[in-house]
């Protein structure tokens, strides 16, 4: 889905965080793309379908403390694909720190925020592997990222959050953002208190689904529809 979205919406400037292998990263049509990772193993060609790719071997926090994005890119992000560590304060960081450096219309992306039981969402991935051997997904893993949705609806009410079931474990894309706003900066602590003792068990899992709505990937990808959830 990110690579179709990236030719629907004729991304110029794409971010990824999290590449590892490159599989989704090779996939996306940009002009110019980065990637950041603190131990990339890429086996796929990074470098298809764009005229330019910069790779930087370190951490999230480190990409976005050291490098002038802006400058860099030759301007905002089009597009972001936040996929690094599996844990929500991380991906909270990444996020605000990904929102820092767009504009109003940069389409942020979330992995893997629909996790199909806890066993998956559990924040060991040790964890994660030794339990899920006799289940439906052995040694998958998404960690408890989903707690960002939550989070965002409750201290950033002014962003567009839309849930989408793109296999295997879903995205979530971020709209209407706002350079501006601090609030989960400043925040931060206070969040990461409150949410790491929130649930996150199975029961929550399903209140995650309920309390939600969840759109099909085919209705967003068909002809230009993605026009009609997303700032372009």
């Amino acid at each position: 889905m990110i690579a179709r979205l990236s030719a629907l919406r004729n991304v110029k400037r794409y971010l990824e965080v999290g590449v590892q292998r490159g599989i989704t990263f090779s996939g996306v049509k940009a002009e110019i793309a980065f990637g950041v990772d603190p131990e990339f193993i890429v086996n796929a060609n990074v470098a298809a379908n764009k005229k330019q790719t910069r790779l930087f071997q370190m951490t999230s926090d480190e990409f976005f403390r050291d490098v002038d994005v802006v400058a860099e890119f030759g301007g905002h992000p089009d597009m972001c694909f936040l996929d690094g560590m599996h844990l929500f304060e991380y991906l909270l960081r990444d996020f605000y720190n990904t929102e820092r450096i767009s504009s109003r219309n940069t389409l942020i992306c979330l992995h893997d925020c629909l996790p199909l039981n806890h066993i998956m969402a559990h924040r060991s991935m040790d964890f994660a592997n030794q339990n899920s051997a006799h289940t439906a997904y052995p040694g998958w893993w998404t960690g408890d990222v989903w707690k960002i949705v939550p989070i965002l609806q409750k201290y950033r009410p002014d962003l567009r959050v839309m849930l989408v079931d793109a296999p295997p474990t879903g995205l979530v894309f971020v709209t209407n953002l706002d350079p501006q706003n601090t609030v989960l900066r400043d925040n931060y602590l206070d969040i990461v208190r409150d949410y790491f003792t929130q649930p996150n068990d199975q029961e929550a899992i399903v209140s995650h689904y309920r309390s939600n709505n969840v759109f099909q990937t085919d209705a967003v990808l068909a002809d230009m529809n993605h026009s009609l959830f997303f700032n372009t």
